[in-house]
């Protein structure tokens, strides 16, 4: 019979035990690679992560992009290592309650349906008295429609017509709303116009502000710059470079 060979088992000094497993041993999970930084917020987004992280990275492997035209400022970090490289992309976007509202945009409503949409979001209101007489307008909404239609011709026999409508409604012809125009922006007071548009017996109303729209042009004229000036006090080894 064959002789069993001993184990001899060397212990570290101060050790006196040996623990015995039997079994099988546990699986071992596959080596994955580093898990990138990928992150997409606001327009403030990469100065946000430099606030906190500056110390973490090295800025000589690192750099922003600025693109103007599509609102975008983006942190590349570990730019040379395709492992660990990361991207945080910050946007100036509108925020969804201004997309909502339609103000400015190629959206109209018909009166019953803004009405509703009003009274669900009259949080937003500058003035619940005043929203609320708007809404109360839209759902016995009546109107008064003028049309004027002329036709001119010229000694050289060049023939125009013209046509010109004008609509007197109940509705208020302004209210004011309080919310953010952008992503992450703060809240503003805004002046709303409505106005109607009728052809045959379709209604629709639409919103505009000038004062929104004031606001937009300032803040795409300013914010970028702001940012872009706080990334370099943050971060001054960071190459910045406009696209």
């Amino acid at each position: 019979m064959e002789k069993e060979q001993p184990i001899v088992v060397n212990l570290p000094e101060g050790q006196n035990t040996l623990t015995i497993l039997q079994g099988d041993a546990p699986a071992q999970l596959d080596h994955q690679p580093p898990v990138k930084i990928d992150i997409k917020g606001t327009i403030f987004a990469p100065l946000n992560f430099l606030d906190k992280r500056v110390k973490d990275i090295d800025q000589h492997k690192a750099h922003i992009l600025v693109c103007r035209d599509d609102l975008r400022i983006t942190l590349i970090i570990n730019e040379d290592d395709e492992y660990t490289r990361g991207k945080v992309l910050g946007e100036l976007s509108f925020s969804d309650i201004f997309k909502k509202f339609g103000i400015n945009a190629d959206r109209s409503w018909e009166p019953e349906k803004l009405g509703q949409f009003l009274k669900l979001n009259r949080s937003f209101a500058a003035n619940k008295d005043d929203i609320m007489n708007v809404i109360s307008a839209l759902k016995n909404f009546t109107a008064k429609v003028n049309q004027d239609m002329s036709r001119e011709t010229n000694e050289k026999g060049d023939r125009a017509f013209r046509f010109k409508q004008s609509v007197d409604s109940n509705i208020p012809e302004k209210f004011k709303l309080k919310l953010p125009i952008f992503s992450g922006g703060e809240y503003v007071e805004i002046e709303v116009e409505t106005y109607a548009c009728i052809d045959g017996t379709e209604v629709h109303i639409g919103l505009q502000s000038a004062g929104a729209n004031d606001v937009i042009e300032e803040t795409r004229a300013n914010v970028i710059n702001d940012v872009v000036a706080k990334i370099r006090e943050k971060a001054p080894e960071i190459v910045i470079i406009e696209q």
